[in-house]
């Protein structure tokens, strides 16, 4: 029997504005979680999507998943309102604005409770309101080992145009405890730490002995935190190097679902996190979630390059 994965967010329709080159159209969010996972798990393997969708776009995502036989959509929520839009304009090839608009309601308990009985159960907060903390704190109390939590736009205010800046939430202790591995990138963490604390002081004073820190650095790889024989230990894992960045949009969501993906196999942090390495490499190489179906083919170009 395969395994079943969760991922909970929202599905974004993006507009991608790069920092050199066309515009790009594409599905985003957890789209790029869950197309990457179709891509890179078995047959068998299931992948259940949760997420609202508006009725402007519904039916163009359930068709762009239909080629993902692992996929089940039954979880994705047709609400009468539009989707999501998110229009990301980057003003080098990994910093952005983010303009955000037709924003959801969050995600509450009676939306997720049926779809939680998987292997592994992803919450990627796509825009820091994608699920309730009641909902979050609920799953972690009964699923925590197997939670993987992605800080995202939680550590992102809105203003009244839709624009997205750096703002620390009250209630962020409450979504770091419980989970087993958070996954944030170097400004996340600076922004949760307020650029106080080294990551390994940071694990020791807000996580526990059974969780794992993921600090993503982009063409530096990532930063594992972990706790063993009594030890915080801090282990620097490189990415595979990339010739030219064509669209860094995902390549956050792409980490996480390989981590996942690998981990649910092998139970080992480190070549889990190196093999997430290479997916989010291989994101960058594509347009948006409209290349997905080439991430394979892509990541084999990179498995022979140095760490």
């Amino acid at each position: 029997m395969g395994k079943r994965i969760t991922v909970i967010g929202t599905i974004n329709k993006d507009l991608i504005l790069p920092f050199r080159g066309a515009p790009i159209e594409s599905l985003g969010g957890i789209f790029y979680t869950t197309a990457i996972l179709g891509c890179l798990m078995e047959p068998d393997d299931e992948i259940i999507p949760v997420s609202f969708l508006g009725e402007d776009l519904a039916d163009t995502v359930r068709a762009a998943l239909l080629p993902f036989k692992n996929v089940n959509s039954n979880a994705l929520h047709s609400i009468p309102d539009k989707n999501q839009k998110v229009i990301l304009e980057y003003l080098s090839p990994q910093e952005r604005r983010e303009k955000a608009l037709f924003n959801f309601p969050p995600l509450e308990w009676k939306h997720v409770r049926n779809h939680l009985e998987t292997d592994f159960i992803i919450v990627n907060l796509i825009t820091g309101w994608d699920l309730s903390v009641g909902a979050f704190r609920k799953i972690v109390s009964r699923f925590g080992p197997k939670t993987y939590l992605d800080v995202h736009y939680l550590v992102k205010g809105i203003d009244s145009m839709g624009r997205r800046f750096p703002e620390k939430p009250q209630s962020v202790e409450s979504w770091l405890l419980g989970p087993s591995f958070v996954q944030m990138n170097e400004e996340e963490f600076n922004i949760i730490s307020d650029g106080q604390l080294d990551p390994v002081h940071f694990f020791g004073k807000r996580m526990t002995p059974d969780q794992t820190l993921l600090i993503t650095r982009g063409r530096d790889g990532v930063t594992v935190i972990y706790q063993k024989d009594g030890m915080i230990r801090g282990k620097n894992i490189a990415a595979p190097q990339v010739s030219e960045v064509v669209d860094a949009t995902g390549c956050g969501d792409a980490f996480g679902a390989g981590f996942v993906k690998a981990f649910s196999e092998t139970g080992d942090v480190l070549e889990s996190a190196a093999y997430a390495n290479r997916v989010a490499a291989a994101n960058a190489m594509l347009e948006g979630t409209n290349e997905i179906s080439r991430l394979k083919t892509v990541m084999k170009t990179l498995s022979a390059q140095p760490q």
